[in-house]
């Protein structure tokens, strides 16, 4: 894939005859990056604070007359996956997305997709921090793609409208949206209900509709996406961290100049720890202003051992998936557990 190189800085000497040779320098062009997410802007949103942390990181270290960050927020450019694809194409230079979705292009990033696999928040902060560089070196092998920012949201919990769900057999009768991801749809196959795949921009509609009963996603997503309007039951399992990156294309990344492409990156490790402290605040946020909507906290489910059991049973089904296992595997050294096989 060629690239347009999207900044230049030429120094020209032309010798004309009979003349002295005269010295012409031009200016550096602007460098303009559009950066697509589906999430709405708001003092909650995960999105929109990367978005604001990079911006005021990359413009202040090289002058906005040198870079310009612009935000496209709520889907107008497409959805979380056209948006990785039009990073792909270089269409646009940067995205943020669920794992899920990109894991879709890069199949070792579905490491990241097995349920259970994070006892913890802790637990992702350390695989990513020790495997950052395997993990961008496999995606962009798969992709083109790589990430300068991991972040996580915290736990994808269950909402829906029709029952409280307490135990696993409370799933039978809800019928609930997940990602086209074939992992989490076997996920929701292992606990005795058939999920229905729906892409992000057309989930609240469905469940609006009746389409489906109910959703997976983090407090922050359900507030900020007002679910509480149609949805009044919120269940608590832990079987998976809500992450994902913010990534652009490695061929545009290689193509800037060298203080641009050291600024972003070292912007992006940056970003990535200061989202550490901002996710228990943006989570406490969300849980009481969707009490303060009403919305009914049924807890962990009381049989989560059973959660757990099915949902990990069906990890060696997906290895082949994953095409590329070493980054499932520096995880498990990373975690020190054994794959479950």
């Amino acid at each position: 894939m060629r690239m347009k190189i999207l900044a230049t800085a030429l120094l020209g000497c032309f010798v004309f005859a009979g003349a002295a040779p005269v010295q012409q320098t031009f200016a550096a062009e602007k460098i303009i990056v559009r950066l697509s997410h589906s999430n709405t802007p708001s003092d909650m949103d995960p999105y929109h604070a990367i978005v604001v942390k990079l911006k005021n990181k990359v413009e202040t270290a090289l002058g906005k007359d040198r870079i310009e960050i612009q935000e496209f927020p709520a889907g107008q450019l497409g959805s979380e996956d056209r948006a990785f694809q039009d990073v792909q194409q270089g269409v646009i230079q940067m995205c943020i997305l669920a794992v899920n979705n990109a894991s879709v292009f890069a199949p070792s990033l579905g490491a990241f997709d097995m349920p259970y696999i994070f006892k913890n928040v802790e637990e992702f902060d350390k695989c990513v921090d020790e495997n950052w560089d395997l993990i961008n070196k496999n995606m962009e092998q798969e992709c083109g793609n790589v990430a300068l920012v991991w972040h996580s949201q915290g736990y994808r919990f269950i909402t829906n409208s029709k029952q409280p769900i307490t135990k696993i057999g409370d799933l039978a009768n809800v019928k609930i949206r997940t990602p086209n991801n074939p992992i989490m749809i076997e996920t929701y196959r292992s606990w005795g209900t058939e999920p229905v795949p729906l892409a992000w921009d057309e989930t609240f509609n469905a469940v609006q509709q009746k389409v489906v009963d109910g959703q997976d996603n983090p407090l922050v997503s359900i507030a900020t996406n007002r679910f509480y309007e149609i949805q009044t039951y919120v269940s608590e399992p832990h079987y998976k961290l809500w992450t994902g990156p913010l990534v652009v294309n490695a061929e545009w990344l290689s193509s800037l100049p060298q203080d641009v492409r050291d600024v972003l990156i070292k912007a992006g490790r940056e970003v990535t720890v200061e989202m550490r402290d901002l996710l228990t605040k943006q989570e406490n946020m969300s849980r009481e202003f969707l009490k303060e909507k009403k919305m009914v906290f049924c807890g962990v489910p009381v049989d989560e051992d059973e959660w757990m059991k099915r949902a990990m049973s069906t990890w060696p089904k997906f290895y082949p998936q994953l095409k590329n296992m070493s980054t499932l595997e520096a995880f498990m050294k990373t975690l020190g557990r054994e794959l479950p096989r």
